[in-house]
């Protein structure tokens, strides 16, 4: 069996915080305290919520107690208590829907329950476009500093009209794992029991392309006792949104001298055509016909799967014993290397509320705890760190990584998703469908993602 392997978050469906959608009560004008590392013995509240499936499972900042990683963002806590002259009071064992539903309540109310507050961003982005509930963040923090507080796409769903209201420890080991994806994972037992060449290469060698993907659908396929092991099994959903952005598109794209919807572009048309051509006609035979994710290929009904980050170190590289992992494979607009997943939501964002005692203070906290653990000062730290502890070649830590960094926010809970998932499985052309559904994406466009690129061009810039 595979050595130790570190916990991973799993972060499953959530739903949106109804509240969120409230107008809030504007906190009282806002009076910084003086420059200061001397926060004169004051008390720092922070709710930081556990994943909100977790059961009765506790956590230390998003780790499991008596850890390494635990003891040491315990260890940074009394660091910066020291530092500033100040107690942080940390719940840690409510859930983000709690944590959410207290930060809405406290802020509608006036009173005052939260100097800081960790959730997923399911739960904040309401809080975000409703205006009044957080704190811009770009003038207390430097988030240009990408290494620790996470890159602009990263932070799509924080960011809104002209600042940014959340950031990511990125910086932390295992804490930048959440529904995000998805890679695909291959079961290399498999794969050498059929002779064929280890799709690894094809990704180092830069030819893993929409071809030669096609191509590895067929040779993977194969009888045995009567039944067949598919090459692959993916969600059709999944499926579309990953072929989308394989072909370099995003799902905010500027265009013409206006923000569009990135299904309305060539590459983005060009990219789901090709994904319901291979996923119902030229490669159905070899596709898994079921919506299942890694069910199947933990019980080797095909070679190859999708799963979300957090799935695949959570579960696929426990239960398994020699797991690739790679990208899904690009098309003809791409850049060459540069790989892309996307997100729903991340599991932990740190907001500072209106309503704070004091958001230079809380903001220094922010930053000082979020600061990389020693040992782990670099990407390229953690790369070596994953590759050691929980995956079979370094080669999957590196893809691993590299779909972290280049992950896109999908406007899951706008509704961004429908369209393109729907474009996979129809029976007309894709270009038919999407003309269907313009209406729908205009009024996407209109209401969230302008204003969520306006935020980026603000804080990051064109």
């Amino acid at each position: 069996m595979k050595k130790f392997k570190f916990l991973a978050i799993v972060l499953l469906f959530a739903f949106m915080l109804a509240s969120c959608n409230a107008s809030p009560e504007i906190a009282p004008e806002y009076k910084p305290n003086a420059n200061t590392s001397d926060f004169g013995g004051a008390t720092f509240n922070w709710g930081f919520s556990m994943h909100r499936y977790a059961g009765e499972q506790e956590n230390v900042f998003g780790y499991k107690p008596d850890t390494n990683f635990a003891d040491t963002a315990l260890e940074r806590k009394k660091e910066v208590e020291d530092k500033f002259n100040c107690t942080i009071n940390v719940d840690n064992n409510s859930n983000s829907l709690t944590i959410g539903d207290r930060l809405s309540v406290s802020l509608r109310s006036g009173a005052k329950l939260y100097d800081l507050a960790t959730c997923d961003t399911s739960v904040l982005c309401g809080m975000v476009r409703s205006g009044g509930y957080l704190v811009g963040l770009s003038s207390l923090l430097d988030v240009s500093n990408t290494e620790k507080f996470g890159e602009p796409n990263m932070l799509q769903v924080m960011l809104w009209d002209d600042d940014l209201y959340g950031v990511v420890p990125f910086a932390w080991p295992e804490l930048v794992s959440a529904r995000l994806g998805l890679l695909i994972t291959v079961n290399e037992n498999l794969v050498a029991k059929l002779g064929q060449i280890d799709p690894r290469e094809y990704v180092e060698n830069a030819t893993w392309t929409w071809d030669q993907f096609e191509q590895t659908l067929a040779d993977l396929t194969y009888q045995d006792a009567g039944r067949t092991i598919y090459a692959f099994n993916c969600h059709d959903a999944y499926f579309a949104m990953n072929m989308f952005l394989s072909n370099g598109v995003t799902f905010c794209e500027y265009e013409d001298d206006k923000v569009v919807f990135g299904a309305y572009t060539e590459p983005g048309r060009v990219a789901l055509q090709r994904a319901q051509d291979i996923y119902t006609k030229t490669c159905k035979d070899f596709i898994y016909p079921d919506s299942s994710t890694t069910g199947h290929f933990l019980t080797e009904e095909s070679v190859m799967g999708t799963s979300f980050l957090s799935d695949i170190l959570n579960s696929v590289l426990y239960e398994m014993d020699n797991v690739g992992v790679i990208p899904f494979p690009q098309g003809p607009n791409a850049t060459p290397g540069v790989y892309q997943s996307y997100y729903e939501e991340f599991t932990y964002a740190t907001v500072i509320p209106s309503n704070a005692n004091d958001y230079e203070a809380s903001a220094k906290i922010i930053d000082a705890m979020y600061e990389p653990f020693e040992g782990y000062e670099t990407k390229q730290d953690i790369i070596e760190y994953l590759a050691d502890q929980a995956f079979f070649d370094s080669r999957d830590a590196e893809v691993f990584m590299t779909a972290v960094r280049n992950t896109q926010y999908c406007f899951f809970w706008e509704g961004g998703r429908s369209g393109i998932e729907s474009c996979v499985r129809g029976n007309d052309t894709v270009t038919s469908i999407l003309e269907g559904m313009e209406n729908v994406y205009d009024k996407l466009v209109e209401d969230y993602l302008i204003s969520h690129y306006n935020g980026r061009i603000a804080v990051y810039g064109e």
